[in-house]
């Protein structure tokens, strides 16, 4: 597959946050605001639904105004399993993020990428929009247009990586009948030696 240039628009990170019900001024306020953990996408359409995805920063999320470069790898011939992979570099090739997605041909129900989105503001909400470093869902059903979702979370580890405090949280999304609608496995920055209280 050949290399896109991308250029991190801000109104349409805004309108994404907008849309994942995030008041978070590094998405809203912020000259150039960064992107949130599910903005990139992992690639093109797939066979199927859409039912896990992997986004991983290298570093602080990337931002409004930067110009990435991507680069996309799919498998998308594997029933009953399609995946891709896209990478993003900024301008010296450093590679600065990556979305991973699978999409289960069999699914029966259609998954909608507004709970993962959800459950990302959420998390970016109490440990920081600019701390993500990777972000990891598994939708497990549908959630229907107007219903509510509650979120919870909670800290599942703390270590030092790459000379970074960092904290590992499991997160899940519930339908106003308690079923769950998405989890998610996210990694953020810390400062200082205090661990964040779960949610």
């Amino acid at each position: 597959m050949g290399n896109v240039a991308v250029v991190l628009d801000t109104d349409a990170i805004r309108l994404f946050a907008q849309a994942a019900r995030s008041d978070n001024p590094a998405y809203r306020l912020a000259d150039r605001p960064v992107v949130p953990p599910t903005f990139l996408p992992a690639g093109g359409s797939m066979a199927g639904e859409r039912v896990e995805t992997d986004h991983r920063f290298f570093g602080p999320p990337p931002r409004a105004g930067d110009q990435l470069t991507a680069i996309r790898a799919g498998a998308p011939g594997r029933p009953p399993v399609a995946e891709s992979l896209t990478q993003y570099f900024d301008r010296t090739g450093g590679l600065v993020a990556e979305s991973w997605a699978a999409a289960e041909a069999f699914a029966v129900e259609e998954v909608s990428p507004q709970a993962a989105a959800l459950l990302a503001t959420y998390a970016t909400d109490w440990l920081g929009a600019e701390a993500i470093r990777r972000f990891r869902t598994r939708s497990v059903r549908p959630l229907p247009p107007g219903d509510v979702m509650s979120c919870s979370g909670q800290v599942t580890q703390s270590y030092v990586q790459d000379g970074e405090a960092r904290v590992d949280v499991s997160l899940c999304g519930v339908d106003a009948a308690g079923t769950v609608v998405v989890r998610a496995w996210a990694t953020f920055a810390v400062t200082g030696d205090e661990t964040p209280d779960p949610r």
